[in-house]
């Protein structure tokens, strides 16, 4: 029943009354469920219920931002949200710790029950942001197996909690928008009006949170130089527009900030001389830097104090937890005749002077170190009667204060001390440190020394419930005018949650990848791995979707990491099912991945490779290496069982249709993300191929222990990924538009020509056969006119023509190719000739006679057999003599003609030597290109190719063919040009 009374006043506070009870939620949150969340004396039950109350909360969008934009956009307030999930970011790193034999079993199945319950919370706050964003994973109900136990051992109502998504809580961002919109003037119907005015206004809200965070992020670094010099950091917060140079600015600058800044420094701030002075410059007044300043500074800060009806002892209490008392007795003497005038002026009737407060305020710190200080030994500690004795005759007139007043204060000090929550927290941490080291642990326990253990964790928790209640009312009292409420609680009703997704994840992502990964690197417990992992794949799709591409990668990165390829440690089911996760994003949010897929697809590649050796198949390495370097590879070391080990779990887990889903996938992509993944893929391939695939995944280099051998496992080349991009390309071929297929085939094209030209003839061969299958299947589909995709298509043959570091079977086998294209796909070449024709001309200068004898043979099989494929002849005489009547394509196609022509005219030149070299080609060769003379004078005295038409871009056209045949008239003077006529050459469409 306190659960579900909790629950509803909650949301409906949040939700209805935020503007007029906001400063009740900020305490009500942070002072009460946050603190019995980070109680170590708080129960079970107690941190079960706050934390099914914030899962309540954070399954909201609206109610999640409106916390975001209330408190973490507003400078007046606390930074509720990030607190929230620093609390449960705290809470589920527990998970990860050993605890204290002194925990029993039931205890410590309660402490991972929470720190487990935690995680899943903070997975909550991701899935509200995707149901905000409309995106898959919002609605999801998977994790939540802590929260069911924790709801079944309170005996809580677990069908409410579970579908506490009420009507007011929206599933989706639209549903969030129209909730907003209930509560403003009804708007023209125009959607797209209210989701701009919507934007914009979210955009003010987030600039105040930047300008927040950044002020936040300025303030630490100041205090950091304030711990280092007392004036170097006043000086830097006064710089930057934290406080202005003024004795009471700078006064309630430490009183705002006491918990912040450092306290030792304070006090030496407020215990300065009184002629001390900020800045060394003439004629400035004390409060604003000249000598007097810290004295005013002093006065200032007591005056900001209200210590109207505390008792003496809790006045002083108050007054000294904001700084630390300096060591010098001059200074403490200045600071607590301060303290004696303020509280002497706030309760006139119960000293008749200050000077018998500032008297009993010494003797009461002197009581509180005297019995305190571990070094006094018990029986030399003060009594009471002591006390009372040492404060005789400080009352009115020589006269003894009430016994019974100083006989009140001595007990309260003795049991509970002045301290500084530092100090306290400092003790708790060692007390827990050193009870890790109590040797009375590995006994066993009474009865009696378990319940007493109770009773003080009962005792304390009860001493905190009081301060919580103490500091919940002084808090409530400082209630602002509602008048003076902050810009950003006034918009925050018309903002729909999807605008303010960014920032939150912002604040989010950073502690949640630091605890997802500690969970996940030290635990085996089999639902913390599944949260970890679930958190991971709505983390990544936000980034993604957010286009926050350092949190994105980041996240995959990590993800990779813990898949464990690449490494030599051992695989556990965790790793396994961290390969199955990122296969699973790729799949589903590939779209979005962009750089982070470099990642995803080195885990690919030693996935692919664990597989291979697994089922028993040869390695790429097995044939792409000389057989002497194979066998070294191949000496058995410390690490192949490691391996073997990994590859026989992937092989069993990871399904290889999952693998090839990947590469399929990619007919899905956008352009843009179809260009970012095959450029990632290009990067593994060359780091397959160079033999360090490993590198990048696991972050570490090879070291200097161990053999070579384990330095070079699984390191040999490789050409999965070179196979894959060749799988990718065929998939989009025919799908992608030809201009979007033009600029993603010229980064693919490079990086074959590059392969095509390495130096192992296995690769340089695979490259190529490659270039022909994709080659092949792109004839397969004519060319229109006007267009040169087959040009930039076949572009990487003549690339590897061209190279000088090209092997010379490989530019065989790039002629071979060309030969084999003119025979079976020539009726379709249309802008690709030009790139037969110049690696033909390449051909003839190669330095291998075999190559100048396949390429003049293959000129030749054109001549013979295609020629008629490169020229169609046609029966309208008058594309010949009425030039009028030609359309503007018809002219183009024409001059073209004229282009492919010369362009093949070349190509037999480039065979007949014309002048002395030192090493002479054989005669052969240049009397086989010689007989070509008769093909091409023949079609040239037959009009089978028409002169070029003037005014159609054709300068560079016909130039080239007068140069054609000047050329061949001053090599072949004797040579007739007079033939039988034959058909005309009809231009192609």
């Amino acid at each position: 029943m306190c659960f579900l009374t909790r629950h509803v006043a909650l949301l409906f506070k949040v939700h209805k009354f935020k503007g007029h009870l906001k400063q009740e939620i900020e305490v009500f949150l942070s002072n009460i469920f946050l603190r019995v969340l980070d109680s170590p004396n708080s129960s079970f039950k107690q941190k079960a219920l706050v934390l099914e109350s914030l899962r309540s909360l954070c399954r909201d969008p609206t109610l999640l931002t409106q916390i975001f934009l209330n408190y973490d956009c507003d400078f007046n307030a606390m930074n509720l949200y990030k607190d929230i999930v620093h609390q449960l970011t705290k809470l589920g790193g527990k998970a990860t710790t050993t605890l204290s034999s002194s925990f029993t079993k039931k205890e410590a199945e309660e402490e991972f029950e929470l720190s487990l319950a935690g995680m899943e919370v903070l997975v909550t706050i991701l899935k509200a942001f995707l149901r905000a964003l409309a995106l898959p994973g919002g609605e999801d109900d998977t994790d939540d197996t802590a929260g069911a136990a924790i709801r079944g051992i309170l005996q809580l109502d677990v069908g409410l909690a579970a579908t506490s998504k009420s009507p007011i809580h929206p599933s989706t961002a639209s549903s969030a928008s129209s909730v907003v919109s209930e509560e403003l003037p009804k708007s023209d119907g125009n959607e797209s009006a209210e989701g701009n005015r919507s934007a914009q206004v979210a955009g003010r809200i987030v600039d105040a949170f930047e300008m927040k965070r950044n002020a936040e992020q300025n303030f630490e670094i100041g205090a950091v130089k304030f711990t280092l010099s007392l004036k170097g950091g006043l000086a830097f917060f006064i710089a930057n527009g934290f406080v202005r140079r003024n004795a009471r600015d700078i006064a309630l600058f430490f009183l705002r900030n006491r918990d912040k800044l450092d306290k030792t420094q304070m006090g030496e701030a407020l215990g300065r001389e009184p002629d001390a002075a900020f800045v060394k410059e003439e004629g400035l007044e004390s409060d604003d830097g000249g000598p007097g300043f810290w004295v005013r500074i002093l006065h200032h800060y007591a005056d900001a104090l209200d210590l109207s009806g505390l008792p003496f002892d809790e006045a002083i209490r108050l007054f000294l937890s904001g700084f630390r008392l300096p060591g010098e007795a001059q200074k403490i003497d200045r600071i607590m005749e301060k303290f004696a005038e303020k509280f002497t002026s706030q309760n006139p009737d119960l000293f008749p002077s200050a000077d018998t407060a500032f008297i009993l305020a010494f003797s009461v710190i002197m009581l509180n170190t005297d019995l305190h200080n571990p070094s006094i030994k018990p029986e030399r500690r003060m009594t009471v009667d002591s006390f009372v004795r040492n404060n005789s005759g400080i009352g009115q007139d020589g006269g003894d204060l009430p016994k019974e007043f100083l006989e009140e204060i001595f007990d309260r000090i003795k049991e509970q001390p002045f301290s500084l929550k530092e100090d306290d927290a400092a003790r708790e941490k060692a007390g827990a440190h050193k009870q890790i080291f109590d040797t009375s642990v590995f006994f066993e326990r009474s009865t009696f020394s378990r319940s007493t253990a109770d009773d003080k964790k009962r005792e304390m928790f009860k001493k905190e419930k009081n301060e919580m209640m103490a500091v919940t009312q002084r808090l409530i009292r400082r209630r602002p005018d509602q008048n003076n409420r902050s810009q950003a609680t006034s918009l925050t009703d018309t903002i729909s949650p999807s605008d303010v997704v960014k920032p939150m994840f912002d604040v989010t992502w950073g502690p949640m990848i630091g605890i997802l990964s500690q969970v996940l690197e030290c635990s085996d417990d089999e639902r913390a791995v599944a949260v970890c992992l679930n958190g991971f794949v709505y983390a990544v799709r936000i980034a993604a979707h957010s286009k926050m591409s350092l949190a994105r990668d980041t996240f995959v990165s990590s993800l990779a990491k813990f898949t464990f390829l690449g490494s030599l440690k051992e695989m556990k089911r965790k790793n396994v099912e961290s390969i199955r996760t990122l296969l699973s994003i790729a799949v589903i949010d590939g779209d979005f991945l962009n750089e982070s897929w470099g990642p995803v697809l080195q885990c690919i590649s030693q996935l692919a490779r664990l597989r291979l050796t697994a089922s028993g198949l040869d390695s790429d390495e097995s044939f792409l290496v000389e057989k002497e370097k194979a066998k070294k590879a191949a000496t058995p070391n410390r690490g192949r069982e490691a391996e073997e080990s990994n590859g026989r779990a992937v092989l069993e887990a990871v399904q290889e249709v999952l693998i090839f889903k990947v590469f399929s996938s990619s007919v899905s992509l956008s352009a843009k993300s179809l260009g970012h993944f095959i450029s990632e893929l290009i990067a593994v391939s060359e780091s397959e191929i160079a033999g360090n695939s490993k590198q990048g995944i696991t972050g570490m280099e090879p070291t200097g222990n161990g053999t070579e051998a384990t330095k070079k496992i699984g390191d040999g080349p490789a050409i999965f990924s070179l196979q894959r991009l060749v799988e990718v390309a065929d998939y989009n071929m025919n799908v992608r538009p030809r201009l979007v297929w033009a600029q993603i085939w010229v980064m693919m094209a490079d990086y074959f020509a590059k392969i095509a030209c390495h130096e192992n003839a296995f690769v340089s061969v695979f490259a190529i056969d490659s270039l022909k299958q994709l080659s092949f299947k792109f004839l397969e589909k004519p060319e229109l006119s006007e267009f040169n995709f087959q040009r930039l298509f076949l572009k990487p043959f003549l690339v590897v023509m061209e190279d000088p570091c090209s092997r010379e079977d490989g530019r065989e086998l790039v002629l071979r190719c060309i030969d084999n294209m003119i025979r079976t796909k020539a009726y379709n070449l249309r802008s690709g000739w030009k790139v037969v024709f110049s690696i033909l001309t390449r051909s003839a200068t190669d330095p291998s006679e075999k190559i100048d004898y396949l390429g003049l043979a293959t000129l030749q099989r054109l001549l013979d057999d295609h020629l008629n494929d490169l020229f169609i002849p046609l029966e309208d005489t008058t594309l010949v003599n009425d030039l009028e009547a030609l359309s503007a394509l018809e002219r183009r196609n024409r001059n073209s003609n004229v282009d492919d022509f010369v362009g093949l005219c070349k190509a037999s030149l480039s065979f007949v030597q014309r002048e002395d070299t030192d090493s002479p080609r054989p005669a052969g060769l240049s009397m086989r290109a010689f007989c070509h003379t008769a093909i091409y004078s023949d079609l040239l005295a037959a009009k089978r190719i028409l002169p070029p038409v003037s005014g159609e871009q054709v300068r560079t056209t016909a130039e080239g063919i007068t140069f054609g045949i000047v050329v061949y008239s001053n090599t072949f003077p004797n040579f007739s040009l007079k033939t039988e006529k034959r058909p005309a050459i009809r231009t192609r469409n």
